[in-house]
């Protein structure tokens, strides 16, 4: 494979990088066992709807065993996400010494037996909290290191369709396993007394166990399912070659990507593994987290500080809040909170026919297009909502300060409810996957595992930082909130222009043209 000089590869604004080289056909049966171990990896998306479905079915009866407070409930269910920064920034590290898929099989292990254990903790919340590590640290390393397998055991022209799988997953799940839940609880008797419904006895296969440890232990049988998908499928081929295992790499890159041209796909991945001079001062590189490091230097590589970018703005924009005052929009509208469900409805169908047409379209149009339309249609939807929030009457909170009144002004509302489906459906399809398409893709081999960590774990950090500050901010001003998610937006706009690199069709050898173009185009 040749080198393109990257100060003259680029063609049009941002970032220079290497153009796409001719992809050889991948025969058709390639692309079958692709796509299987893509979904493999996939149902770690899955995974997480499930787990948010046992957490929306404990709240209510966590609080009513443990008698704990609003806050510590609040603390108590956030807390697999700060377990999640740690299993994602020790995930990809740990897969450059185990394997990717390896780390895919201890994460549904964790799975199990969290689940199981979290479905017998009874009255104490310490052991709950107990669990809960093992859960979060699942979940952020299934999260994280299914688009670095993916992106290596996938053909460059489908790569992007099928790193996104993942996101698809995690919007089926969310709405699959909540109705789960509300069949769960719907099939449980009358609680006896004040106790909440998640506290009735239900019996199955022979068990008579409360609501809530019955969504646990169904959340094991996941585990199980992932878990049985992660045996079945090969090792990435850049560990295997990393590693020594030559031969059992060439057959996965046969299998996966097709018969031609592999032994010198062997040899370029190879030969990116090693490291390569790139300029003056270059050399062979560190491995491990020494390989996010400019050489000679303790500075992060730039391709490195794109990524936490990327990982933090995803965050950042603010979906989770978005979602978490999506009910209020609704119910300004006429939907009462006993139309939860067609709520639901209509954000799942805005997101799946978001996401289906972002997966068709990355492999065509690109990242950095699909990525600058979702931050300029978050922008626009985030604007709308700030100005309708900030320029509608007030009305007093029971707990104190104001909040918009939207009933008044069924124009007002209609129209917060159209910025509010923009701007879930321009994150779905863009932001949402492309971001860890991004991420699974972008590094070098030298440095992917290692890269993929620190993104991972910014990621999961943002999004609790996001979780934790809304309702604080959301209190003083909802319409000042959402001006603020609006700047951010605008600055992803800006990111996006400046650094982000278009990846399209380019073998991951290639990815260290992209990460040393910078460099070279500055020299």
């Amino acid at each position: 494979m040749t080198h393109p000089d990257p100060s003259t590869a680029s063609a049009g604004p941002g970032p220079d990088v290497p153009a796409p080289e001719a992809t050889p056909v991948v025969p058709r049966a390639a692309r079958r066992r692709a796509l299987g171990a893509a979904l493999a990896a996939s149902i770690s998306g899955l995974m997480f709807g499930w787990d948010a479905m046992s957490l929306n079915v404990i709240k209510n009866a966590l609080a009513f065993h443990t008698g704990a407070s609003t806050g510590m409930l609040g603390f108590a269910v956030a807390f697999g996400v700060l377990t999640a920064v740690l299993g994602a920034f020790l995930a990809g590290r740990l897969s450059d010494r185990i394997g990717r898929r390896a780390i895919m099989i201890v994460a549904a292990i964790l799975f199990i037996v969290s689940s199981v254990g979290t479905a017998f903790v009874g009255d104490s919340m310490a052991m709950f909290l107990f669990w809960r590590i093992f859960s979060g640290m699942a979940m952020g390393a299934a999260m994280t290191i299914a688009p670095a397998y993916v992106s290596e055991t996938s053909p460059a022209s489908m790569r992007g369709m099928l790193v996104s799988l993942r996101q698809f997953m995690l919007i089926i799940g969310l709405f699959v396993c909540g109705l789960l839940g509300d069949a769960m609880l719907a099939a449980a008797p009358a609680p006896q007394g004040d106790a909440p419904l998640s506290t009735s006895q239900l019996g199955l296969l022979g068990l008579h166990l409360e609501v809530w440890q019955w969504a646990f232990l169904s959340v094991a049988v996941g585990g199980v399912i992932y878990l049985v998908a992660s045996l079945l499928i090969p090792e990435s081929p850049r560990f295997l070659i990393a590693h020594g295992r030559t031969d059992q790499a060439r057959a996965v890159l046969a299998r996966t990507v097709g018969e031609e041209g592999v032994d010198q796909r062997v040899e370029e991945i190879t030969r990116s593994l090693t490291g390569h001079d790139s300029g003056p001062g270059s050399g062979r590189r560190g491995s491990g987290f020494r390989a996010l490091l400019v050489p000679g230097t303790s500075r992060l590589q730039r391709i490195v500080w794109v990524g936490i970018g990327l990982a933090a703005l995803q965050q950042l924009v603010g979906i989770n809040a978005i979602f978490y005052y999506a009910t209020t929009i609704f119910s300004t509208i006429g939907f009462g909170e006993q139309d939860a469900l067609k709520q639901t409805l209509v954000l799942t169908a805005v997101k799946v026919v978001a996401i289906i047409l972002g997966m068709l379209l990355v492999d065509r149009v690109g990242r950095r297009p699909l990525l600058l339309w979702g931050s300029i249609s978050m922008f626009a939807a985030l604007v709308v909502t700030a100005v309708i929030m900030l320029t509608a009457p007030q009305v007093a909170q029971d707990g104190g300060g104001t909040a918009p009144d939207l009933a008044s002004s069924p124009v007002l509302g209609i129209l917060a409810l159209l910025a509010l489906c923009l701007y879930v459906g321009a994150y779905a399809g863009t932001w949402g996957p492309i971001m860890w398409v991004l991420i699974g893709e972008m590094f070098p081999n030298r440095m992917r595992g290692a890269a993929t960590s620190v993104a991972g774990g910014v990621e999961w950090a943002s999004n609790f930082a996001v979780t934790l500050t809304f309702p604080v901010l959301a209190a003083w001003s909802i319409g000042t909130t959402y001006a603020v998610y609006a700047i951010i937006a605008l600055a992803s706009i800006l990111f996006v222009l400046k650094l982000v690199p278009e990846t399209k069709n380019l073998e991951l050898e290639q990815m260290d043209d992209i990460a040393d173009a910078p460099a070279a185009a500055r020299g």
